[in-house]
């Protein structure tokens, strides 16, 4: 039995059928001749052996261990085969942040074959937003190496079945699970600011300024590598060096001084110490390494302010290009009333679907003010990958937008045997990328940055701007959202806008929580709606024994009535056609089959007497400043005489006043 690819026995529980284990599950056929791969699948059949007859730590169920434990272990040991950590003794806490890290980073699609009954990874999360991994899942994997790290003392003489220590340094796997963000109903909060505002301001360095300098050498290498072609022997040193160590990082010449040390000669020609990255390292390799990080910078760029996933920037294609000279990938149309310049990512999405090409998809990843010259952040980004993998993609005749340049340290000779890009890199040099490059507060020094977290903070961006992010990511929001918030999402992914709506129902759940179990001060007449009607939610919601768990089910009850929260400077408008004054100034009626706001009468006015409208501390800053305004205005106009303007004022100064003093905010300091 112990060699067999399949392990069988008789399921205690009446009327079950017997349990099963497959042991070369997941593994291609190549890697199952693989001896270290059969070495690995043996430590893990000794290691479910020994949860089954353990001596030293609590016994569990013949079926638990099938069916559950098993499959979990599987998945473990195909990530350590795939990643050369060929043993258990070599699982450090540094190895176990990797692990944990890809496990968030991949979500719970690659966990659905390791998947037991109780993982719940296919159902009313998975409709919510199918990129969730909820606490239950993340924790079933995490505990596996505190089960193998509890049986070392059972492995004296199998050293390399002994995970050395505590795999989380001693941190309960449950408390861990929660401090990466992912709450135990499977709603994922978005990146905090104190991890986002940082990583984005480091990542516009890279594609607005320190691009110019990387991609000046890149060009430079590669002049002095075209030049000696003919060249037969493995020096290329002699020639490459001499060329990078001219370059001075200083944008060109448009810095006051450079932004980091000159490259460093070969070993043998260097007087100065260097960094411990560095220390090993030629010239090429630190151009390799420069490579690395702009690509990480850029591909940064693009999907955390827009909620791209990795998979569907690495289908881009760069040929054929734009009649505008973009890569195919981007394009650009002015909206249909042509105020905006919109600019989409054109590529394919695997998510969901059947055929393993994909389906062609666009996503909208930037907004400008038609006749603007500035390119939104994202497709800045795509045009500095553009630029950094043009002649590589020429050399090895592809036509993706960015490409592998092999697994090495250093540049390619030759063209690499794969050369399409691979989401497992991309992962691996953004954690080196952050580690070098981003700091942020002690307290989130541990965060591990998923891609499922920029689609949060995507959507709930585009519902709300985050007055804490940096001025161009507002401006970057400001444009998107002026367009999509009121005219519905722009792009063909489906499952995007249902994520955007879904926060956007959401928030309103969340604001009416906060009013009845929090006492939050709001104010307009909505307000007053829901203050009536506090009893029947609370009924509504009796059982839910925390807010983000009450959030969640009032989320769903709203989202049924079809609810959602678009929001202003001014007002929050929970909208509900029966009673939007947008649509009634426009038709003189009540359009029952609207589903959002009216651009063009949607204004303080209108807003202001409609049952839909809630206002809350988000706006504080808009009533102080009309308040001050109309206050001047009304006592400057009073001053020469002229009434009639000064009674408009005066109007409009006593209605900011009214909704300062309701909402805990007057008098004025």
């Amino acid at each position: 039995m112990w060699f067999d690819a399949w392990w069988y026995e008789a399921n205690p529980t009446g009327g079950a059928k017997q349990v099963a284990i497959n042991w070369f599950k997941g593994f291609t056929p190549a890697e199952l001749q693989d001896p270290k791969c059969i070495g690995l699948i043996n430590s893990a059949r000794r290691l479910i052996g020994a949860m089954l007859h353990s001596t030293t730590t609590k016994r569990i169920s013949l079926k638990t261990v099938f069916s559950n434990r098993a499959r979990k272990m599987l998945h473990l040991v195909a990530w350590m085969y795939r990643n050369t950590v060929w043993s258990f003794a070599d699982f450090t806490p540094e190895i176990a942040d990797w692990y944990k890290s890809d496990l968030l980073e991949t979500g719970p699609e690659s966990l659905a074959d390791f998947a037991d009954d109780g993982d719940h990874l296919d159902g009313t999360n998975a409709e919510r937003d199918a990129d969730e991994i909820t606490v239950g899942v993340l924790s079933a994997h995490l505990n596996m190496l505190v089960h193998i790290f509890q049986l070392s003392e059972e492995f004296q003489v199998f050293p390399e079945l002994r995970i050395p220590e505590h795999p989380f340094r001693g941190q309960s796997v449950k408390s861990l699970a929660e401090s990466l963000a992912i709450s135990t109903d499977g709603w994922i909060p978005r990146v905090p600011d104190e991890v986002f505002n940082p990583l984005m301001q480091v990542v516009l360095n890279w594609i607005d300024v320190y691009a110019e300098d990387v991609l000046l050498s890149q060009k430079e290498y590669l002049r002095a590598m075209d030049a000696r072609r003919a060249y037969k022997g493995k020096d290329y040193a002699r020639y490459t060096d001499p060329a990078l160590l001219r370059i001075v990082f200083d944008a060109q010449g448009t810095l006051e001084s450079p932004w980091r040390r000159p490259f460093l000669p070969s070993r043998a020609h260097r007087s100065e110490p260097a960094s411990p990255l560095d220390s090993k390292r030629g010239p090429t390799t630190q151009l390799r390494r420069l490579i690395d990080d702009l690509e990480v910078a850029a591909s940064v760029s693009v999907q955390a302010p827009t909620g791209v996933r990795i998979s569907e920037l690495l289908a881009a294609k760069a040929e054929p290009r734009q009649s505008n000279g973009f890569p195919a990938c981007l394009v650009q149309r002015a909206s249909s009333s042509g105020l905006y310049d919109l600019f989409y990512l054109s590529s394919r999405t695997f998510k969901g679907e059947a055929d393993e090409e994909g389906q062609e998809k666009e996503w909208l990843i930037g907004v400008r003010p038609a006749g603007s010259e500035h390119f939104p952040i994202a497709a800045r980004g795509l045009l500095v990958l553009d630029k950094l993998f043009g002649p590589w993609r020429e050399w090895f005749g592809s036509d993706y937008l960015t490409v592998s340049l092999g697994s090495g340290g250093s540049l390619p000779h030759s063209t690499p045997s794969n050369t399409k890009p691979l989401a497992e890199r991309i992962a691996g040099i953004t954690r080196t990328f952050i580690n070098q490059h981003v700091e942020f507060p002690q307290e989130f020094s541990s965060w591990i940055i998923t891609t499922h977290q920029y689609r949060k903070a995507f959507c709930q961006d585009m519902i709300r701007i985050n007055p804490k992010a940096l001025p161009a990511v507002q401006e970057h929001y400001g444009h998107a959202s002026a367009y999509l918030t009121d005219r519905a999402y722009s792009g063909s992914d489906m499952t995007m806008l249902r994520m955007i709506e879904d926060v956007a129902t959401r928030e309103a759940a969340r604001m009416m929580v906060d009013r009845i179990y929090g006492n939050a001060p709001l104010a307009g007449k909505l307000a007053d709606t829901i203050d009536a009607r506090e009893e029947m939610i609370r009924d509504l919601l009796e059982g839910a024994d925390s807010n983000e768990r009450r959030i969640t089910a009032l989320a769903e009850a709203l989202s049924t009535e079809g609810i959602m929260l678009f929001t202003s400077d001014y007002l929050d408008c929970f909208f509900r056609p029966q009673h939007a004054m947008c649509h009634y100034d426009f038709l003189g009626d009540f359009d029952r089959d609207a589903t959002r706001p009216l651009k063009p009468f949607r204004t303080p006015k209108n807003c202001s007497v409609c049952a839909n409208g809630m206002i809350n501390r988000h706006h504080i800053p808009y009533w102080i400043t009309q308040y001050r305004t109309n206050d001047h205005i009304k006592r400057s106009n009073e001053a020469i005489g002229d009434l009639r303007v000064a009674a408009v004022a005066s109007a409009r100064a006593a209605q900011a006043k009214s909704v300062l003093r309701r909402i805990g905010e007057w008098p004025l300091p």
